[in-house]
């Protein structure tokens, strides 16, 4: 079996490089504006609220045909007065320069930056059934004291997971042990699905 090499390609590069170049002098500006948490949570609402749904105009600002003065007129028509200035005036910056197709690269170099600025841990975790509020709680607990950072939980349910619990920080999978700290955690929750399907067989048997 030949084993399997992920490539980068060099858009894939230019586009990091892109991103990561803007995402600084963004973060910068909004930094002397003093609103950085504003910045970014309304840079996260414009691309997965406006561009996820509204491709077209993700588009439209990126396509070179489309004159610098037309696509400053769609962000005001559309923005102005609704979105900070600071975010506002960093996306005509990006539209007139041709740089929008790097949009999501400067999106995801923002909120990485600013993560790591802040001490804070973005985790995907995706578990065979849905964990309730408690256990939630638990595992975030559980990895804050592991990573010794803030950690915001985002969760997936897959049916398929074997073993009940997967983790993924940043392009890291882990398969329900991080240094063999998280063991305990996936017994628990493997214990939990386990519980789940007897308490079904005792409802459906009575």
């Amino acid at each position: 079996m030949s084993e399997s090499k992920q490539t980068t390609t060099v858009f894939d590069d230019e586009s990091m490089h892109v991103g990561q170049v803007y995402a600084k002098a963004l973060l910068a500006a909004s930094e002397a504006a003093g609103n950085v948490d504003a910045m970014v949570a309304q840079f996260e609402s414009f691309v997965h609220d406006v561009l996820d749904k509204q491709p077209i105009l993700e588009s439209a600002l990126a396509n070179p045909k489309l004159g610098s003065d037309e696509k400053i007129q769609v962000l005001d028509k559309a923005f102005a007065g609704k979105m900070d200035g600071t975010l506002l005036k960093f996306l005509k910056v990006l539209a007139t320069r041709r740089r929008f197709g790097a949009i999501r690269s400067v999106f995801q170099s923002v909120s990485n930056l600013r993560d790591e600025a802040i001490g804070r841990l973005r985790i995907l975790v995706t578990t065979a059934q849905p964990l309730d509020v408690k256990a939630l709680e638990a595992l975030k607990t559980k990895l804050s004291g592991i990573f010794k950072k803030e950690v915001i939980l985002n969760t997936k349910v897959d049916a398929t997971v074997l073993g009940g619990l997967l983790i993924r920080v940043g392009d890291v999978v882990y398969d329900g042990s991080v240094d063999g700290q998280l063991k305990q955690l996936r017994a628990a929750t493997i214990a939990k699905a386990e519980q789940t399907i007897r308490d079904k067989l005792s409802s459906l048997a009575s």
